[in-house]
């Protein structure tokens, strides 16, 4: 008798340490996918799609970093997918870039890079500086030739945001996690 018991607990602890682990997968999935996601505008009237993307995620944060002197990265990572109604989305593409703002102290200003295009700028304004990280105004994401008519796609915004300097290191590429800042849709007419 006490041998059956001994089973039936054996067998209670590995469902539950198997519902749990299931539970903390799902967990770890959806993370970033909150409630308080932006919406993508999308421009699909021209032969290059372009979009309109806001992130307000941390403003008082990155505001307090930037009058403190902190050198602060946004890396942008725009990801197409192909919408499919029973299978998992195809992958089209992605877009990465970074933008980076580094403090002048010295001369109380703000050097804006960005690495998409090549082009630097100074500012005086710490307004323009956080609106140069988190805001993409007209940004061209795909060609649409290398899209196909009447077909739905989806657009997922991830951002990943480094203080100080960026170190390019092998395992960065395994250990930084983006946040999910953006989601949108569209289909091609």
């Amino acid at each position: 008798m006490f041998y059956g018991q001994k089973k039936i607990c054996a067998k209670m602890c590995e469902w539950l340490c198997k519902a749990s682990l299931f539970g903390l997968f799902f967990l770890y999935a959806s993370y970033g996918y909150g409630e308080d996601l932006a919406d993508v505008q999308i421009d699909i009237s021209q032969p290059v799609i372009y979009c309109d993307i806001s992130s307000d995620r941390g403003l008082k944060k990155l505001e307090l970093a930037l009058k403190e002197g902190s050198l602060i990265t946004y890396t942008w990572e725009i990801i197409i997918e192909e919408k499919r109604d029973y299978w998992l989305n195809k992958s089209i593409g992605s877009v990465q870039f970074s933008r980076q703002v580094v403090p002048d102290l010295l001369s109380r200003q703000w050097l804006l890079k960005d690495s998409n295009s090549g082009i630097t700028s100074t500012t005086l304004s710490t307004h323009k500086a956080i609106s140069f990280l988190a805001r993409l105004k007209h940004f061209p994401i795909i060609d649409k030739s290398l899209l196909q008519p009447g077909t739905s796609y989806s657009i997922r915004v991830k951002l990943y945001v480094e203080e100080g300097e960026v170190s390019e290191h092998w395992w960065n590429a395994v250990t930084k996690f983006g946040k999910t800042v953006a989601v949108g849709s569209f289909t091609l007419p």
